[in-house]
């Protein structure tokens, strides 16, 4: 590295929420550096599928096609296989939006994305570099001190962005708290010519412990996850695994199967994580920085595009740093709220622990294949293309209503009338706490 330098804005990590962020900004003609600290994609289980709104925001990113010529897959949704029945959740067809999402591999979308924005013309990449200590006492800049092996350098922004995940080190360094919980172990595989029960959907397979997840990620391999709960008692990580293949489906179940014999599988813990701030002053967080939730809607990447277009837009418009990064906290926050709080139901919901919430699963199943219109509005929220709380609540009322029947039933699941007013109860106050949640953010 070289003497002490200025950017306009400097980024903490390159993966895809620091490449969105250095594309989008570029176009403002802002001199920006890239910090990545070079970690080995391949051997991470991290976000790879992007719904369309994050196609759609890479394509004005001028990144997408980047990626395409690499290879990886087309999405056209997601099926929900329980009970021997595929509930099938297809992504609408909106005006102005990509009709179909894509995965590719971790690494190589990182690996990629960073290629791409080096040959930016105002973005610079330092590689095997991280950023280890900042100063926010200047009202004009923030001073960042990036070190790597030959050793540190003091930088001057305007802006630093911390797009270095769940466990942001600026957001650290800058003082901004975080509720870190752990939710669960997740085992993933890379199938070898995976043969899917729905091609080009990805696959939510209930059935087992908690719910597994595959999906295509290069015309001849598919991913496989299995959320593996912490609170599990049992053997090592990969023997819990093998107790998922009986609910995966044929021929589905003997490519796993193979696959599990001749690979380690690449472990990871999953988190919600919900700092006290995404925005203090000169420092702004994205993606997963900005928040996590468990990965089985797979939002994390289109997250971190959509963070990239508010955090150009709120510069665009606003020329003072310090107030388009409360501009850009300011438009995240409710959308952010509606995916963590649709993640933590819809993850109890599959994973069906309690009574109340078995009830619930067989609710939505019925409501998916009952409601076309349920099952178009449950993908918008998945997807992230529908960001409103009060969506949210609305359709999850529609659940619960498709739940009464079973409730109201005298032989339902064999339960006398007080665990059935039990099982009422708390369904009556999960709605009411989603409905709080969606008041929230109506006054906030």
């Amino acid at each position: 590295m070289s003497d002490a330098r200025a950017f306009d804005v400097v980024i903490a990590g390159g993966g895809m929420a620091g490449a969105a962020v250095a594309a989008g900004l570029d176009g403002l003609g802002l001199s920006t550096l890239v910090v990545e600290p070079g970690l080995d994609g391949s051997k991470r289980l991290a976000g790879e599928l992007i719904h369309p709104p994050g196609t759609t925001d890479l394509a004005e990113l001028g990144l997408l096609g980047a990626l395409e010529a690499v290879g990886g897959a087309p999405v056209r949704g997601f099926a929900v296989l329980a009970d021997g029945q595929a509930h099938l959740l297809p992504y609408a067809p909106v005006v102005g939006m990509r009709p179909a999402g894509f995965a590719m591999e971790h690494g190589a979308i990182a690996t990629t994305l960073r290629g791409t924005i080096a040959r930016r013309p105002h973005v610079a990449v330092w590689h095997g570099a991280r950023v280890v200590a900042l100063d926010a006492s200047a009202p004009d800049h923030v001073g960042v001190t990036v070190a790597n092996d030959a050793g540190a350098v003091q930088l001057r922004a305007r802006l630093l962005v911390g797009a270095d995940g769940a466990a942001s080190s600026v957001r650290r360094l800058a003082g901004i708290g975080a509720r870190r919980r752990r939710i669960s172990t997740m085992l993933g595989f890379v199938v070898p010519c995976g043969r899917l029960p729905h091609p080009g959907f990805g696959c939510v397979l209930l059935g087992g412990p908690a719910p597994a997840l595959a999906y295509q990620i290069a015309t001849d391999a598919v991913r496989v996850m299995f959320d593996l709960p912490d609170d599990t008692e049992g053997s090592d990580v990969s023997a819990r695994g093998r107790a998922y293949l009986t609910a995966l489906p044929e021929p589905l179940r003997t490519d796993v199967r193979e696959a599990m014999d001749a690979q380690r599988g690449l472990v990871s813990a999953s988190h919600s994580v919900e700092p006290d701030a995404v925005a203090r002053g000169r420092v702004a967080l994205v993606g997963d920085a900005a928040g996590c939730c468990h990965p089985l809607t797979a939002t994390g990447l289109s997250v971190s595009t959509r963070d990239a277009i508010r955090l150009r837009d709120a510069l665009r418009a606003e020329p003072d740093v310090p107030s388009a990064v409360r501009r850009y906290a300011a438009h995240r926050a409710g959308p952010q709220r509606t995916r963590v709080a649709l993640a933590q139901a819809l993850y109890a919901v599959f994973v069906a622990r309690t009574p109340e919430t078995r009830v619930l699963r067989t609710a939505l199943l019925r409501y998916w294949k009952r409601s076309p219109r349920g099952r178009a509005v449950s993908m918008a929220l998945l997807s992230t293309q529908e960001g409103r709380m009060s969506i949210m609540v609305r359709e999850y009322a529609h659940v619960v209503r498709h739940a009464l029947p079973t409730l109201l039933r005298r032989g339902a699941e064999r339960r006398p009338l007080a665990a059935r007013t039990r099982v009422a109860l708390g369904l009556s106050v999960s709605t009411l706490r989603h409905a709080g949640g969606a008041l929230r953010g109506l006054l906030s």
